[in-house]
């Protein structure tokens, strides 16, 4: 089996800083379209979060996945948020994050991020794809 070679081109690293209340899947959308990003790769993301919306594969049965979705309405720290930015057919994006979030006492939450309120705030790079 030959492996296929992928050509992308990276137009440069962008900064995105978040503030207090904002969403992180609809804030980041909106700043795909203000910028003309279509493809992007999230690298990296902290900060911490009031409210965790998660939607996480909990079995696949006969080629049809189960989702089983959690709202986590507490303080946390976001550890790490990655994903993409991909752009679909009919011409839009579609965002894909998953998050790793520590409650006060440590212990770890995460997933699928359906959505996300940033509690103080939080900072994020972008790595644009041509």
């Amino acid at each position: 089996m030959a492996i296929q070679d992928w050509e992308t081109k990276s137009s440069g690293v962008l900064y995105r800083r978040f503030r207090a209340g904002e969403s992180l899947i609809g804030e980041l959308e909106s700043f795909a379209r203000s910028e003309g990003i279509r493809e992007a790769i999230v690298t990296s993301c902290i900060g911490s979060l009031s409210e965790l919306k998660l939607r996480n594969l909990c079995g696949y049965e006969e080629g049809t996945p189960e989702f089983q979705r959690q709202v986590i309405d507490e303080s946390l720290e976001l550890v790490s948020a990655e994903g993409y930015i991909q752009p679909l057919p009919e011409g839009g994006i579609r965002v894909h994050i998953h998050v790793a979030a520590a409650r006060p006492s440590g212990e770890m939450v995460g997933g699928h991020c359906e959505d996300a309120t940033f509690l103080t705030g939080a900072f994020m790079y972008i790595q644009v794809i041509e």
